[in-house]
């Protein structure tokens, strides 16, 4: 097994052979060399072993064994950052500390953007971890540390990931408590706005889209149809993106089932299987049909 098998095919895999991954990881830590390699393993690692399987103090001594010895390097800010995310869910939060001001010496970027990468990912831990009033507390720190800062910061992508990432996990939830609920708006939101500092038009769109998502879950079909209409919006003005419009289409005719109108579902409901007619990638497919069961009118 080769380090890019390893990374890739563990992503691929996380989900159902989880544990079997986690005893991959432990058994080739030695192909992680270089500091890039060591921060794509400790990413796929605290995702599976701390998240997924929910023991952090095996992920932290799997970190701590990857980074044990190693010189200090710039590159190694992200690591160290990884490091302290895994520590701290460990309950070693002296040494999480002590990780997390390594990766502050070690960045040549701004020193608060390792600070506000190591938070958000702490909360998005917590949430994964559904601790969610501690969750709230770090993320909304994070959020204020960075929206203290004048400039554009290294870290507003990583805020844009992680506030997708958390309202993503909280929308996926079978239920939600109101603590939950308003964590995961809170999260859209950050995901956008910092989206809107750092990304794309894509990125525009497709946080309208979450939008569209989370409302429909909360039984707000109006709202979710004004965000939708903003996602379309988005993609006219700018290009085509006939993926996003497809799903896009498709919450649209959830909205409109939700709100009992039948007119505005068909409609919706059509455009989009008449843009996933012309999907070539199997998994495409596949995750249009899953996606398309859950809006059937009954």
């Amino acid at each position: 097994m080769d380090f890019n098998e390893l990374i890739n095919g563990g992503w691929a895999r996380h989900e159902k052979e989880t544990a079997a991954l986690a005893a991959d990881l432990e058994a080739n830590v030695a192909l992680a060399q270089t500091p890039q390699q060591a921060g794509a393993f400790l990413q796929l690692a605290n995702h599976a072993i701390g998240q997924h399987l929910n023991d952090w103090p095996r992920a932290a001594a799997l970190a701590e064994k990857l980074m044990h010895g190693r010189e200090d390097a710039h590159e190694l800010a992200m690591p160290y950052s990884s490091l302290a995310v895994a520590q701290y869910m460990a309950g070693k939060t002296a040494d999480g500390l002590a990780s997390e001001a390594h990766a502050v010496r070690l960045t040549n970027m701004e020193k608060v953007s390792i600070v506000v990468r190591t938070r958000a990912l702490v909360a998005s831990a917590l949430v994964a971890a559904r601790r969610i009033e501690e969750a709230t507390t770090v993320f909304t720190a994070a959020l204020e540390l960075a929206r203290a800062q004048d400039e554009k910061l290294a870290c507003d992508q990583a805020l844009a990931v992680t506030g997708n990432n958390l309202a993503t996990e909280l929308l996926n939830q079978a239920a939600r408590t109101p603590a939950e609920e308003a964590l995961m708006l809170q999260a859209a939101e950050a995901s956008r706005e910092f989206w809107l500092k750092c990304g794309t038009w894509e990125n525009e769109e497709r946080a309208e889209y979450l939008f569209t998502l989370i409302y429909n879950k909360l039984n707000q079909p109006a709202k979710a149809l004004e965000h939708a209409a903003k996602a379309l919006d988005v993609i006219a003005k700018n290009g085509e993106e006939v993926v996003d419009e497809a799903f896009i289409n498709l919450a649209m005719a959830d909205a409109f089932r939700l709100m009992g109108e039948r007119g505005g579902y068909d409609k919706t409901l059509a455009r989009a299987e008449e843009l996933a007619a012309d999907f070539n990638d199997e998994g495409l497919k596949s995750w249009f049909k899953d996606e398309r069961a859950k809006v059937e009118w009954k």
